[in-house]
């Protein structure tokens, strides 16, 4: 009996000590959040007093230096720019990058002559070019649309070994459909003669003119076929609507109706349906014609005259007053940094 009564005590012994360790356990746990807390505002307090001793320094360092960029922004002219997006069909737009990389290194080399003859222009105003450059408009949703494409194309096998993560890792710039190249230039009206160089400089290759050719002779053939088969279900309608009305009149004298009810109706269906879904498919294949008509296409063309740079970060006056500013911060820390060590060594 004494044992059995031994045994509640112990429990409540057991509870008591496990109760003392949560306890300390959460002490501890606030007491290392209040010890982080006090330690960040120790540092945020460091901070304000370094700033509020060194605030000359840095405010004069970072006044003359957004002074000479102001300078800079009214006595360095800088080059105008225009964009124009592009659609490139038959997997050309790798060709396309190709072709901006090089017009950029002719810039760069100041290759003006090699330059004129390539984009059909005077070698002075080839000298005037500053820069060619070219990147895709990024779109998320057109991973998901190429993925369900990519997927309704594959056997379900391969589907089982294909995720949308992987599928979008593998995704690059030159899958993107739209693609904006942009020109920098000191000649304001230089950017509309740049358009058809460009755009025939993937046109006229071989490969692609190729692709083309055999692309619309495919969607010509199957326009026929989709117009065919269009015509042939209509003269099946009007054949069967023919039988219906002849049965009807068959009912009327009172003679035995030869098609169920329930046929009719399936068999009217099912033409009406085939209908719709060729006339649905001759749509897209006009669609795809009308998409790929050009192996480049314009979706927006470069303005008559371009623009200026107005992005307030990129101005010499913001770029040399932080410059100016982190320098000063460098050389007070190294100065710091050298106090320091000299009272360390004594």
């Amino acid at each position: 009996m004494a044992e059995k009564q031994n045994i509640p005590q112990n429990d409540e012994v057991d509870l008591g000590n496990l109760f003392k360790i949560i306890g300390k356990g959460f002490k501890n746990l606030f007491n290392a959040i209040l010890g982080f807390l006090k330690g960040l505002f120790h540092l945020l307090v460091q901070l304000l007093i370094f700033v509020r001793n060194n605030l000359l320094k840095l405010g004069i360092s970072m006044i003359l230096g957004a002074g000479i960029g102001l300078f800079l922004d009214f006595s360095i002219s800088k080059p105008y720019f225009s964009n124009m997006v592009v659609e490139p069909n038959f997997k050309s737009t790798q060709q396309l990058y190709n072709n901006i990389l090089f017009y950029h290194e002719l810039v760069k080399q100041k290759e003006a002559d090699q330059l004129a003859s390539l984009l059909n222009i005077s070698p002075e105003e080839a000298k005037e070019l500053k820069g060619f450059y070219v990147e895709p408009i990024r779109n998320e949703n057109e991973k998901y649309e190429f993925f369900n494409s990519f997927v309704e194309n594959i056997d379900t096998v391969m589907i089982s070994r294909i995720d949308i993560e992987s599928f979008k890792k593998a995704f690059t710039d030159y899958d993107y459909r739209y693609h904006k190249i942009t020109v920098k230039s000191n000649d304001n009206r230089i950017f509309e003669k740049l358009r058809d160089p460009i755009v025939s400089s993937v046109g006229n290759n071989a490969y692609f003119k190729n692709q083309k050719k055999i692309n619309d002779e495919n969607l010509l053939q199957n326009e026929m076929v989709l117009r065919k088969s269009l015509l042939e279900v209509d003269s099946l309608r009007k054949i069967y609507n023919e039988v219906l009305l002849l049965e009807a009149k068959k009912a009327e004298t009172g003679t035995s109706i030869t098609l169920a009810e329930g046929a009719k109706k399936t068999g009217e269906l099912e033409l009406f349906s085939e209908s719709l879904l060729l006339n649905k498919e001759l749509i897209e294949n006009n669609l795809e014609k009308a998409e790929t008509t050009e192996i480049i296409n314009v979706v927006s063309d470069f303005t008559i005259s371009g623009s200026k740079e107005r992005e307030w970060y990129k101005k010499y006056t913001f770029i040399l007053g932080l410059g100016f500013g982190l320098l000063m911060l460098l050389a007070i820390l190294f100065r710091g940094l050298n106090r320091y060590l000299l009272n360390y060594k004594k």
